[in-house]
């Protein structure tokens, strides 16, 4: 059985933002990195995090240093105002390497806590099963 990621890790999944499912999309647009934000029961509930630096009021920056120690481009960005969730290991979660491995970084735990206490209280959710 594939282990079960940790808050903070950096998985690439393909993350359906609210505004496709309003539009009748029951699939992601691509693949993206995605932050694990809870595991519980099984399920996994992840945040999406921008790779052309879009910027929004619901949008948490990603600083160059965290963004170079996590393996991800400058200029993204964590999305705070909806979130994915569903059983691990889930039909849309895509390895980063042969093994395989689901994990394909890591957010440093300080800035993991302020994603999570940045995280939209009304945040919508998206069950993916």
């Amino acid at each position: 059985m594939t282990p079960l990621p940790n808050v903070g890790d950096i998985l690439h999944y393909v993350f359906l933002f609210t505004h496709d499912k309003a539009a009748g999309r029951d699939e992601g647009i691509k693949t993206r990195p995605v932050m694990v934000a809870a595991v519980r029961d099984g399920r996994v509930f992840t945040l999406a995090i921008t790779t052309k630096g879009e910027a929004s009021a619901s949008t948490l920056p990603i600083p160059d240093a965290v963004a170079d120690a996590a393996g991800l481009t400058r200029g993204t960005g964590v999305v705070i105002d909806q979130y994915n969730h569903f059983t691990w290991l889930g039909y849309d979660i895509r390895p980063v390497t042969s093994e395989p491995s689901y994990v394909a970084g890591r957010m440093p735990p300080g800035f993991t806590n302020a994603i999570l206490s940045a995280l939209l209280a009304n945040a919508a959710a998206i069950n993916r099963d």
